[in-house]
């Protein structure tokens, strides 16, 4: 088995801040109850440089930096986004478990789909990158050991348990657990390593300490069964995210989306599916939330392409208010299918396709249609309305034009010709269409193609039943 941790030390602070953050430049601090005192837990760059650091009491951190922005630690929100992270994660290995600040991944089988261990390290960062958070990464044959290299070493890959004791040999053995008594334990014996505890007889040292420590041990090197509870996906994809601030501008609500896109398209590739349909919710203080769509043209789980018809989709978007919450919900998702196409297929490329999404999304996808061709002799019945590229194409020959005319416009006659700027020159024999007697809307026709002085082609008929001529379609 190979175990891969993914250790997030800012989560507690970026909780709070949108990405990017509105002021970075503001001094901020997390804080958390410590033996009835307030301590700092995280900080972000701007007040490291005015001295603070993790475990400075807040009023001394205050005295060093009087526009300190402090704020309680909220495991609610942290849980929230450890759960938005397992969503994305899920497309690496169904079996993820959820530690505070981490996430536990099995990717050992995995690793058939991925290649070697450097290069899902390499997948998981690339994502990770994108997604803003502070990440730190490690792999090892126990979900402990993965845990704490993760937090010691990061960056490691370690296949074996001879690996493993190398490099756990020299880490403080206060680092193994949060467990109080277990700390109070090891700050009884005296030593400091990890190393040296398991250089002792491991009868002596269960004989001086506790039952507790030893099983750590065992746990973390894999002589022990170590169960941690699995995180289950939800049926249907929803995700929220709390704004510090308010956002004003349609551009930067694009930053917070991303995050949203990530964990979804992790969450459709774990589950083999694709998307075409989004719902999106922005919230106000004070006021009704604005409640939009996104469609797409063909299902896709394609976060860069999905973030693209975003940006184009918020434009149209009007905003009542300052938006302080987004959230994302899917709950019609598709089994993934590949696209595939005959040797000899015509189709549009994929520039195009991606320029139409971005049109309809930009103008309203009523606003931009495609026409497929229907079974009927009637030109005014022989076409309809459809979404671009899902219709029927068929070549409607030289003697009909694309462009007909609604309805049809009536001609003049002289000298028993009809007339269009000049008596037109009728070509070839009539196309007779004589059809349409069992709804009600009945045709009778001799249609020609004809030319008038000007040198305009054009498609007329003569109405067989009232002998008037018409103008319906103009050729190119």
């Amino acid at each position: 088995m190979l175990w891969t941790a993914l250790y997030f030390p800012q989560l507690p602070l970026e909780v709070f801040v949108p990405d990017p953050p509105q002021d970075p430049e503001r001094a901020r601090a997390i804080s958390h109850t410590r033996n009835s005192r307030e301590i700092v837990m995280r900080c972000n760059p701007a007040a490291t440089i005015q001295g603070i650091c993790p475990g400075l009491p807040v009023p001394a951190a205050l005295a060093l930096c009087s526009g300190l922005q402090v704020l309680a630690r909220d495991e609610t929100r942290e849980r929230a986004a450890l759960q938005g992270l397992a969503l994305w994660a899920y497309q690496f290995s169904p079996h993820i478990s959820l530690d505070p600040l981490m996430l536990l991944i099995e990717t050992g089988a995995s690793l058939r789909l991925f290649g070697n261990p450097e290069s899902l390290s390499g997948l998981l960062s690339r994502d990770l990158d994108q997604l803003g958070h502070e990440y730190r990464i490690a792999m090892a044959p126990t979900p402990a050991a993965a845990n704490l290299l993760a937090r010691t070493h990061p960056g490691s890959i370690t296949r074996t348990t001879t690996e493993l004791r190398r490099q756990i040999d020299g880490v403080a053995l206060a680092r193994l657990t949060r467990d109080t008594e277990v700390r109070a334990l090891i700050d009884a014996i005296g030593l400091g390593t990890i190393g040296e505890c398991l250089t002792l007889p491991r009868g002596e040292l269960a004989r001086r300490t506790s039952p507790k420590l030893i099983l750590l041990f065992d746990r973390l090197l894999g002589q022990a069964p170590d169960p941690r509870p699995a995180w289950q996906p939800p049926e249907h994809f929803e995700q929220h995210l709390e704004f510090p601030g308010e956002i004003i501008h349609h551009t930067a609500l694009c930053f917070p989306a991303r995050r949203l896109i990530l964990a979804l398209c992790g969450y459709l590739r774990g589950h083999g599916g694709s998307v075409q349909h989004l719902h999106w919710r922005l919230e106000h203080r004070e006021i009704p939330a604005t409640d939009f769509q996104q469609g797409l043209m063909k299902p896709s789980r394609d976060a860069h392409h999905i973030l693209d018809i975003f940006r184009e989709r918020i434009e149209r978007v009007s905003l009542p208010g300052p938006v302080v919450a987004m959230s994302l919900q899917v709950t019609d998702w598709l089994a993934f299918e590949e696209q595939t196409a005959d040797l000899l297929q015509e189709r549009a490329s994929p520039k195009d396709e991606a320029f139409l999404e971005r049109l309809r999304n930009r103008l309203g996808e009523e606003r931009v249609q495609g026409l497929s061709v229907i079974a009927d002799y009637r030109p005014e019945r022989a076409w309809s309305w459809c979404p671009p590229g899902t219709g029927r194409n068929e070549e409607t020959g030289e003697h009909q034009p694309l462009w007909l005319l609604d309805p049809p416009c009536p001609l003049s006659v002289h000298e028993q010709a009809p007339s269009y700027g000049g008596t037109l020159a009728l070509e070839r024999l009539p196309e007779r269409i004589e059809t349409g007697w069992w709804d009600g809307f009945d045709i009778v026709r001799d249609y020609f193609v004809a030319h008038n002085p000007d040198g305009e082609r054009l498609w007329v008929f003569r109405d067989r039943r009232s002998g008037e001529w018409y103008l319906h379609g103009l050729f190119h």
